[in-house]
């Protein structure tokens, strides 16, 4: 996992308010396209807010649900068309924003990055004035996602750091201090970089999932590399080892086994490498996880280019 993208994924539901049979049936009908969504059936998906709108082609839902949809499955200008509607027909101001941040999210997801940001800038000015926190804090966070696309890392920084304010939880904070600790190591400012990164996993460690704080000890291994702290990294990525050995979890040790190969090559210690490598090699053919034989296989060639 990770939080680039981003995007981080999150679940956005439908909003509607059944007052008889036919109202309740057409939000069990919501509930299904979303459903459907969230299981990757997108033709489902579709026929489902197809039926909505044929029922009512101002069903907002439903026109959010198809583009949704549509854009899952790379049809950009459909999924547009449908979004678009859907923020027009959205009545309430929270409605608004939540239909312009689909909106940013398809923008971004095909590189249209001055669009996206046009988009959640509406999105974030609803939830301003609407004083929702939440969405405010995603909304930052998002901008400064498709600044740090756009290469426009000082702009994603002043948003990262205007959307920690208004954290409102540990997972937030650490989010935050994830996005911020990234793109301070992107411009290769590392002591801040350190210095964040170390708070996120404070951050995670108290309210995270065993996967999240996984995620942000390799960061930390990552970032301590890339500030020449190799053995710091190696700290990291060893406590990453045992912590995921201790939980189970074959997919992070392997990576983390990876993370501390690549250290020791750099160091020059080619013979540790190798045995490393062939350790997650190992994990990765017994877990049949052909990303992180890919990974190894990468490393190795890094390690024997002349093969």
């Amino acid at each position: 996992m990770n939080i680039e993208n981003t995007l981080r994924v999150f679940f956005i539901p439908l909003f509607l308010i059944g007052f008889n049979l036919h109202a309740a049936e057409i939000s069990e009908a919501h509930t299904s396209c979303t459903q459907a969504l969230n299981q990757g059936e997108f033709n489902k998906a579709i026929s489902i807010a197809d039926a909505l709108l044929k029922s009512d082609m101002h069903d907002r839902d439903g026109l959010l649900c198809k583009g949704r949809a549509l854009g899952a499955q790379g049809k950009y200008t459909e999924a547009l068309s449908a979004l678009t509607l859907g923020a027009k027909y959205s009545k309430q101001a929270f409605e608004q924003a939540v239909a312009y941040m689909l909106i940013g999210n398809l923008h971004k997801e095909n590189h249209q990055y001055t669009a996206a940001l046009a988009s959640y800038d509406k999105s974030l000015t609803l939830c301003l004035q609407e004083k929702n926190q939440k969405f405010s804090h995603i909304n930052y966070n998002l901008i400064g996602q498709t600044q740090a696309l756009n290469h426009d890392l000082m702009a994603a920084l002043i948003s990262f750091k205007a959307g920690e304010k208004l954290a409102m939880n540990d997972n937030e904070r650490a989010d935050s201090y994830e996005s911020i600790a990234r793109t301070y190591s992107a411009l290769d400012q590392h002591d801040l970089a350190i210095e964040y990164q170390v708070k996120a996993i404070v951050m995670q460690k108290r309210s995270g999932t065993l996967d999240q704080i996984a995620n942000a000890s390799l960061e930390m291994g990552r970032i301590y590399t890339a500030a020449k702290e190799f053995s710091n990294a190696e700290k990291a990525y060893s406590k990453l080892m045992q912590f995921a050995k201790d939980n189970g979890g074959a997919y992070y040790e392997a990576k983390a086994i990876i993370g501390l190969a690549m250290t020791k090559m750099i160091t020059g210690d080619a013979v540790s490498a190798k045995s490393l490598l062939a350790d997650a090699q190992k994990i990765a053919k017994d877990t049949h996880d052909n990303d992180l034989l890919a990974e190894v296989d990468s490393a190795l060639n890094k390690l024997n280019p002349q093969k």
